[in-house]
C-alpha cells in the first residue's frame, strides 16, 4: 500500500507552471505519481500526473517531453469524441528541489475509485460476482472507448481494472466509467530504451493483463487484439470474483497467458454462463493474435449479441448507460420498483414482494464458504434451483388471485 503522508518528489505545496497549485498527493504507482492540484486562475481541481523519468540526457528528454505532447494531443482528440476517455488539459516537465526532471500531464479530475480497488473490496467482502448484464453494462463505456481508438488506430496497450475509473456522481446522462492513460505504455517503453535504469520501464504493461505478445513477439505483434484480450480478461474477472491469472511470478504469468490448452475463460474458472457467452470469451483469450476479434467493437458486439441470446436472458443489455443505472445499487442489482409501473394496484405488488422474499430466504441459505470455483458453481446451482421452486410458487399463487378475482 502507497504511504500518501510521503511525497517522493516533494511537488505538494508548489505551484507547477505558474498555475497549478500541487493540494495532495492521491496515489503512487511504479511508474508515476497523482496529485489532486487547483487551477489558480479556473478555481477548478485537476489531476497532475507526473512521471518517474529514466536517467536521460538533455536530447532523450527532449524526446521523452515531444511522446507525451503528441499522445497528449491524441488524448484530447479522443476524449473530445467519447466521454468515456479522461480529458487531458496540459502536458510539460518541471524540475524538483532536488534537481531531479519530471514530465507530467494535467488530466480533468474525476471523483470515484479505480476499478482494481471495487474488485479487490470485493473479493475481500466474498461478494458474489457480477452477472453477464451487470458486467457489460460496466464496461461499456470503456468497450466505447476503446472501438473509437481502434478505428484510428490507436492501441491503449496497458488496459487493466487500474486505468478504469468508476466515478461517484453519476446522473444516468454520462459514462458510469472512465479510460485512464492512453499511450502513456508507448511512451514509457521508448524512454526506456535509452534510459540508465531501464528495467523499471522495461514492461511499460501489466503482466497481469498482458497478452502472449506483449511478453514475446514468437505471439506475433501487439495491436488492437492486445487490448482486447485485456478487455476480455477483465469481464472474466468481474464474472468470477478472482483473478485470471494468478502467477506469483513472470514467467508464471506468461505461462498462464500463453497456454492453449488452459485458457482464463469463464467456465473454465468456475463462472456459470452460456455456452455463447463462453465461445466469446475463449476466442478473445485466443493465444494467436490472428484467432482473436480483431478491434475492440468487434468483441463486444459478439459478447452483448451472445448476452442478449443467452439462456434465460429477458432483455439485451442497454448499449447506453440509462437512468436504470443510476437507480442501481452498490451491487449492481436493480430495486424491482423500476420494473413495474407505479400506477398498478397495491394487489400487484404482491407476487413480486413474496418472489422477494422467498430470493432472500434461498440466498441466505447458501453456506458460508470461500468463492472457490466449485463452490461458486455449487452455490450458484443452490440459487438455480430456489428460483425453480419461486416460480412454480407464483404460478400457483397467480392462479389463485385469478380465481379471487372471479
Amino acid at each position: 500500500m502507497t504511504h500518501l503522508h510521503m511525497d517522493p518528489l516533494a511537488l505538494v505545496g508548489t505551484t507547477l507552471a505558474g498555475k497549478y497549485a500541487i493540494e495532495r498527493l492521491v496515489s503512487e504507482t511504479q511508474l508515476s505519481l497523482v496529485y489532486r492540484a487547483s487551477h489558480r486562475v479556473w478555481r477548478r481541481p485537476v489531476a497532475i500526473k507526473a512521471f518517474k523519468a529514466p536517467m536521460l540526457g538533455d536530447g532523450a528528454r527532449e524526446q521523452m517531453l515531444d511522446g507525451f505532447v503528441r499522445e497528449g494531443v491524441l488524448l484530447m482528440d479522443l476524449s473530445e469524441r467519447c466521454a468515456a476517455i479522461c480529458q487531458a488539459r496540459d502536458v510539460s516537465s518541471t524540475i524538483t528541489a532536488t534537481g531531479e526532471w519530471v514530465p507530467y500531464m494535467v488530466l480533468e479530475w474525476l471523483e470515484g475509485e479505480p476499478l482494481d480497488s471495487v474488485l479487490a473490496r470485493e473479493r475481500w467482502a466474498r461478494t458474489i460476482p457480477r452477472s453477464v448484464a451487470q458486467t457489460v453494462r460496466l464496461l461499456h463505456p470503456i468497450a466505447n472507448a476503446l472501438a473509437l481508438a481502434h478505428e484510428r488506430l490507436v492501441v491503449h496497450g496497458d488496459v487493466k481494472p487500474g486505468n478504469i475509473f468508476l466515478l461517484s456522481e453519476h446522473t444516468g446522462t454520462g459514462p458510469r466509467s472512465k479510460l485512464l492513460d492512453f499511450g502513456i505504455a508507448r511512451v514509457l517503453g521508448a524512454a526506456s530504451a535509452g534510459a540508465t535504469n531501464a528495467p523499471i520501464l522495461m514492461k511499460s504493461f501489466t503482466p497481469a493483463y498482458g497478452a502472449p505478445e506483449q511478453f514475446s513477439c514468437r505471439y506475433g505483434s501487439p495491436g488492437p487484439w492486445t487490448d482486447v484480450f485485456a478487455l476480455a480478461l477483465i469481464c472474466v474477472e468481474m464474472l468470477t470474483g478472482c483473478e485470471p491469472l494468478r502467477g506469483t511470478t513472470l514467467d508464471e504469468i506468461e505461462a498462464e497467458a500463453s497456454n492453449p490448452h488452459l485458457r482464463p475463460t469463464p467456465r473454465a474458472l468456475g463462472a456459470p454462463v452460456s455456452e455463447a457467452i463462453e465461445r466469446v470469451m475463449a476466442r478473445a483469450l485466443a493465444v494467436r493474435p490472428g484467432d482473436r476479434f480483431a478491434t475492440a467493437r468487434d468483441f463486444w458486439l459478439a459478447l452483448r449479441r451472445a448476452a442478449r441470446d443467452a439462456d434465460g436472458a429477458r432483455q439485451e443489455p442497454p448499449a447506453e448507460p440509462s437512468r436504470l443505472d443510476a437507480a442501481a445499487d452498490s451491487s449492481g442489482a436493480m430495486p424491482v420498483a423500476l420494473t413495474r409501473r407505479r400506477s398498478l394496484r397495491a394487489r400487484r405488488w404482491l407476487i413480486p414482494a413474496v418472489a422477494l422474499a422467498c430470493g432472500a430466504v434461498t440466498l441466505g441459505a447458501l453456506p458460508r464458504t470461500p468463492w472457490i470455483p466449485a463452490a461458486r458453481a455449487h452455490a450458484w446451482a443452490q440459487v438455480h434451483a430456489g428460483e425453480a421452486a419461486i416460480g412454480e410458487r407464483l404460478a400457483r399463487w397467480r392462479a389463485t388471485l385469478l380465481r379471487h378475482r372471479r
